[in-house]
């Protein structure tokens, strides 16, 4: 029976836990530990969006895809506040392409239903730990802080240690997937491939129910889905971001994030500003929650925000604030590598590897990429081997595997530098007139881009004709419920006029 220790129950681990003891067969099974650095109800927050590959992943792992998603939530509506009456943009599918039979997925990858990442960690651990098929099995734990692998003695395995020396058990393979904070990393690579501050810090609160708090036209024109307003900031110069987003998995879930975008010098100044440093994960503490909100409020204190941008982040229940961090490229980490660590059995995945930043829109979908595609390689190599392997033949494996996934990270990773750079300067110099969320996406202005570059070229030109489609659909918004009743209350009467 292999061992495998997986550091990290977030969906990466567990989808990998879960692939492989679905798919074991009764001749070379897998005893799997899964051991998670947080308490196991805490609030994990919002998910993601999910690619086509990373819901494949989830549904061979035994989840019902559809079951973690909102219906209705792959929609972003973007507007100005000093153009208040319309979007700018509107990423909806439309309904008359719809109508003509053309789908989504079949033209426009990028945008998917959010998802409940509290729902799919549900069903991940009651797919990995239920005993339907497969071989083996699968323990979670949770309050588990790991600090360091290595090599046992006997050079058969890998021993996992917590923060006080304590062993966490030996085995034959260990997989990181503990995210961005990973105290495994620096077992394969040095420090000088660490994760570097991409200077945006994501302030953000959590609400309940915007739907009893803010203002009607605020939740119609975030419906199931995304809102992004973006005006002056309090000086007048620059561009401050406001984000709302669904992300309960149930209709009737309601929860909702706001956030800015506020780009610092270094990773600690806001919660430095803020008196939370040490704080990890989402807070209700009711001190920090309005230190944090005040400080969201006083940055759209300029005139042209209305009032119920601030309200929103006013009735926030509880908080996050969350500097973002990403690994350089795949050359300097290879440059870096441990001597000696070639032939260790451990293996980081998904963040722990090659964290991107939000706005890459591929984080989470390459971490349950990695998962499902580790746990393909891991599952041939027991066939191969008839159930047994070497030390050697698993980091074999390993060694190759690593190199796939952070090659494969490289591609967005260079874009996602080029986007943060304008996004900087949007943020600190850029004047809302001049500000465009075409201009945003692309990390470019318009003026610097030529009409040789197709591909710039082709991306505004899909934007435009989709929003203009989603405009002869009033951009699929549905009016505030106090006006739709008005409106049909009114109708009778209007009718009786007409006749």
């Amino acid at each position: 029976m292999m061992r495998v220790g997986i550091v990290g129950g977030g969906p990466a681990g567990l989808t990998l836990a879960a692939t492989l003891r679905r798919e074991a067969t009764k001749a070379a099974p897998f005893e799997i530990t899964v051991l998670e650095r947080g308490s196991a109800n805490r609030d994990q927050g919002n998910g993601w969006d999910l690619s086509k590959t990373a819901q494949e992943a989830l549904a061979r792992a035994g989840v019902d895809v559809p079951a973690v998603q909102r219906r209705g939530s792959d929609t972003a509506r973007m507007f100005k506040v000093t153009n208040d009456a319309r979007p700018e943009t509107c990423m909806r599918w439309p309904n008359s392409l719809a109508k003509l039979g053309l789908k989504k997925d079949q033209v426009l990858e990028g945008i998917n239903p959010e998802t409940s990442r509290n729902e799919i960690i549900r069903r991940l651990i009651a797919a990995a730990t239920h005993s339907d098929g497969g071989s083996g099995s699968v323990t979670v734990r949770h309050d588990c802080n790991v600090s360091t692998a290595r090599r046992t003695n006997d050079g058969r395995g890998v021993e996992i240690l917590g923060r006080n020396g304590d062993s966490y058990g030996t085995y034959d393979v260990v997989v990181d997937a503990s995210g961005i904070a990973s105290r495994l990393r620096h077992c394969r690579f040095s420090e000088a491939a660490d994760a570097f501050y991409t200077g945006r810090t994501f302030v953000q609160g959590i609400v309940s129910s915007p739907e009893k708090s803010w203002h009607p036209r605020l939740t119609s024109r975030l419906g199931e889905g995304t809102l992004i307003v973006a005006g002056p900031a309090a000086s007048g110069t620059g561009i401050e971001q406001w984000l709302a987003q669904r992300y309960g998995a149930a209709l009737e879930d309601q929860h909702t994030n706001v956030s800015l975008f506020c780009f610092t010098e270094g990773p600690n100044d806001i919660p430095s500003l803020l008196k939370l440093e040490g704080l990890h994960g989402i807070t209700s503490d009711k001190d920090a929650v309005k230190a944090t909100m005040d400080y969201c409020v006083q940055r759209l204190s300029h005139e042209d925000w209305p009032e119920m941008y601030r309200d929103a982040f006013r009735a926030a229940e509880s908080i996050r604030v969350l500097p973002v961090f990403m690994h350089p490229m795949s050359e300097l980490a290879f440059a870096h590598v441990v001597p000696d660590s070639e032939d260790l059995s451990v293996i980081s995945i998904g963040d722990a590897l090659h964290a991107l930043p939000p706005w890459s829109g591929t984080s989470g979908n390459y971490a349950l990429t990695d998962a499902t595609e580790l746990a393909t390689a891991l599952l041939k190599l027991r066939e191969g081997t008839e159930g047994t392997c070497t030390q050697e033949q698993i980091a074999a494996v390993l060694r190759e595997q690593e190199a796939a996934f952070l090659k494969r990270a490289d591609g967005p990773r260079e874009r996602c530098m080029q986007v943060s750079k304008f996004a900087e300067r949007a943020a600190k110099s850029l004047n809302i007139r001049d500000f465009s969320f075409e201009d945003s996406f692309l990390g470019t202005e318009a003026k610097d881009r030529s009409w040789s570059d197709l591909e710039s070229v082709c991306i505004v030109g899909f934007f435009r004709v989709i929003t203009f489609l989603n405009w002869l659909e009033s951009y699929g918004i549905q009016p505030p419920k106090h006006e739709a009743s008005a409106a049909a209350a009114a109708e009778p009467a209007t009718q009786q006029s007409r006749t």
